[in-house]
């Protein structure tokens, strides 16, 4: 990823004025790389306490909510196209009107694949012997399934665990067993020096055979996780599949709760073993597939909150969108480091395009030498042109160098956004004082245009952002910058919009409100 760059430098911003029909929105514009300053002053009026933290003064929506407040995203479905994003996180449970935040969460990297084709029947007595060996113990849920599918999964091989969990889970486990080892050396250390000088040799023999497999033990220790077994069946008469997952890795699953694809009943759960991992299934091809979906990290949730967030009981911590729902898309494949690939973009493409999402935000992307060519390339042009949807892309982390931008930023059809920041971002996210006569500017890291083919970012936003991450990070918000967080923050911003326009009953494409934007 290329998302996270601390330091902050001066650029020359300009502040432009949006139009559209019903809603005037004022939106940052960076005057690039060979691109002539507009003549406007780039002082953005300070915001009250706490209001910079999730930007949204800077972009003119504070104003739009002021003189319409239900044009806060509502009747917009956004894709975010991500790590994934944490199902429990605060602030990501409900829209302002009360719908569900998240219609689905898809993985469309296939980390979470587990194979469920082994079918078995249970025995008279409830139970059947998973792929782990153990003897599972089914309860009252299982009565009428005559058949079940077997799957097993490793909690380390997950491939769509978090690298942070997998540390922590690691490290907590080896400090149990670090504790146990050492009281059970202590015990046999205390026996032996307390043998009599006239004891038996081989008493004191087997004591000190006992330390040394001790000490080898210890010398050998090795943490593969642990081995959860896997059981999917379909309901009858509705022919819901169902699943259910062995957390604690015990066999006793009578008080397990069985779940269904998220989109069916928006169940979650819990890996359990302290993971605070939040996860939810899909089932694909009859059955034969059982995807566990989890977030590969944490920049995801981040994204989502800056786009949707919703805290009912203080709006000063919502994203800019608090209305809108949410299509997560996981494109981080956490066997690549939280890389994407593009067979994942183009299944989260086609995904939003089959739920009819109206915007889509991804905050990924790398170095490149050829644009708009290749697959990816032409599936980003035709959701754009063909399917209806606005595309909006983080620039880069790579400035202020001219000719910074990669892909997707440097993509035709994507609306790509540079990471800005204002005086009063300055002083609630960052603690600079003073800050009364310091003027707006870009991110000094933004990446700059032009590409070889003259393309450079459409626009700015705010690039820095106090928002919502998963339970897994053991803390329930962060401060994030980069142009990871300027796409979202336009991203809700045209959320905003279509909601005024759509509640006035007037339609626009991505054609149009790119060129309002731009």
């Amino acid at each position: 990823l290329r998302h996270r760059r601390v330091p902050v430098g001066p650029d020359i911003m300009f502040v432009r004025r949006l139009s559209c029909q019903v809603a005037t929105v004022s939106l940052l514009v960076h005057t690039h790389a060979l691109r002539m300053p507009f003549a406007r002053g780039s002082t953005v009026r300070m915001a009250a306490s706490n209001a910079a933290t999730l930007p949204k003064q800077e972009t003119g929506i504070s104003a739009l909510l002021d003189a319409q407040p239900e044009a806060d995203g509502r009747g917009t479905l956004v894709a975010v196209l991500d790590t994934g994003c944490d199902l429990a996180a605060a602030g990501l449970q409900e829209t302002s009107d009360g719908r569900p935040k998240y219609v689905d969460f898809i993985d469309c990297t296939g980390g979470g694949d587990i194979d469920t084709s082994k079918k078995v029947k249970p025995a008279e007595d409830g139970t059947l012997e998973g792929l782990s060996g153990r003897t599972l113990k089914l309860g009252g849920w299982a009565e009428g399934v005559d058949e079940f599918r077997l799957g097993a999964l490793r909690l380390y091989g997950l491939g769509s665990m978090p690298t942070s969990v997998l540390r922590r889970l690691k490290e907590e486990r080896k400090a149990a067993f670090v504790m146990q080892h050492q009281a059970a050396v202590s015990a046999v250390q205390r026996e032996l020096d307390g043998l009599a000088d006239g004891a038996p040799k081989e008493a004191k023999r087997d004591l000190e055979l006992r330390l040394e497999q001790y000490d080898a033990m210890m010398d050998g220790y090795t943490d593969h996780g642990p081995l959860l077994d896997v059981l999917l069946w379909r309901q009858q008469p509705s022919g819901v599949w169902q699943a259910v997952i062995d957390v604690d890795g015990e066999g006793d699953l009578s008080a397990a709760e069985p779940m269904a694809p998220y989109a069916h009943a928006r169940q979650v759960g819990d890996m359990g073993h302290g993971s605070a991992l939040t996860y939810c299934v899909q089932v694909y091809d009859e059955g034969e597939r059982l995807s566990v979906v989890t977030d590969a990290g944490s920049h995801g949730t981040h994204v989502a909150g800056i786009v949707a967030a919703n805290f009912a009981l203080d709006s000063a911590l919502n994203g800019v969108a608090p209305g809108a729902q949410v299509l997560a898309c996981k494109i981080g494949d956490g066997r690549l480091g939280s890389a994407e690939t593009g067979t994942g973009l183009v299944r989260a493409l086609i995904a939003a395009k089959a739920r009819g999402c109206d915007l889509i935000n991804l905050s990924y992307g790398e170095p490149a030498w050829q644009h708009d060519s290749g697959r990816v390339a032409e599936t980003f042009t035709a959701a754009v042109r063909k399917w209806g949807m606005c595309v909006f892309t983080s620039a880069g982390n790579d400035g202020p160098a001219l000719s910074s931008l990669g892909s997707p930023g440097a993509l035709s059809a994507p609306i790509c956004v540079g990471a800005y920041v204002s005086p009063a971002m300055m002083a609630e996210q960052y603690s600079m004082l003073p800050v009364a006569d310091v003027s707006g500017a870009s991110y000094s890291f933004s990446s700059r245009g032009p590409t070889p083919d003259g393309f450079m970012p459409s626009l700015c936003a705010p690039g820095g952002a106090i928002a919502p991450v998963p339970r897994h990070a053991l803390q329930g918000k962060a401060q994030y910058h980069g142009t990871s967080m300027s796409s979202p923050n336009a991203c809700g911003v045209a959320a905003c919009v279509l909601s005024a326009l759509k509640q006035a009953g007037l339609s626009v494409g991505p054609i149009e409100l790119r060129r309002a934007l731009e």
